[in-house]
């Protein structure tokens, strides 16, 4: 098995212990015993348990800047609704990062500064569809200072905290994206126009799963 090939083995069944357990109860030795590696092999990829987190987050940003890049210019109450559905699951896929997410980033300081440079990212790409959506005619401002400013800094704060949220309420699985995309969809209602109202009961209803337009 080549190098790629066994990096990648390491971080599937990384990601699938620390979903199922949590980092802390997941040793290196037990990574490498799942995957089916020595742990000299394991070392050899990977010498620190926080070099593996980071790959892992690796993988998400490398998702997120390859194929979120052109969501600006899809600004539809459709694709909103996409929007929010595609982020809770890949959240749900790498949950253990989000339910870890302040120790994990207060313990390493690069992977601190990665995860700052996603957010600034992501703002200012949630800015500019909000903004699409308001030329368009699907949303209307309310007058208060920043307000599109505020409400994606509402909705970062939202997806990246929920899962922490419902595990505290020990209602953890997969109905957990459903009930967060309510929550999300609710925060646009009183910033929707009546052309984007038009849609907003249907796009509501958890059991519709919506294409990107």
């Amino acid at each position: 098995m080549g190098t790629k090939e066994t990096q990648a083995r390491i971080l599937a069944t990384a990601l699938k212990l620390f979903n199922a357990h949590g980092t802390g109860k997941v040793s290196p030795g037990r990574i490498a015993t799942a995957c089916g590696v020595s742990k000299g092999n394991l070392n050899y990829h990977y010498r620190r348990k926080s070099d593996l987190i980071l790959d892992l987050f690796l993988q998400i940003t490398e998702e997120i800047d390859s194929r979120w890049k052109d969501d600006p210019v899809h600004p539809s109450m459709e694709h909103l609704s996409f929007l929010f559905f595609r982020e809770l699951r890949l959240m749900w896929r790498y949950r253990f990062f989000y339910r870890e997410l302040v120790p994990l980033l207060r313990d390493d300081p690069v992977l601190r500064r990665r995860f700052g440079d996603l957010r600034r990212r992501r703002t200012r790409d949630g800015q500019k569809f909000l903004d699409g959506l308001l030329a368009r005619g699907y949303i209307r401002r309310l007058g208060h200072p920043d307000e599109f400013a505020l409400l994606t800094t509402n909705t970062w704060l939202l997806t990246n905290h929920w899962l922490n949220f419902v595990e505290s309420t020990g209602q953890m699985d997969e109905q957990a994206l459903h009930r967060g995309y309510l929550v999300m969809l609710n925060m646009i209602r009183p910033y929707a126009t009546e052309l984007g109202l038009r849609d907003f009961e249907r796009l509501a209803d958890p059991r519709i799963e919506v294409e990107p337009t």
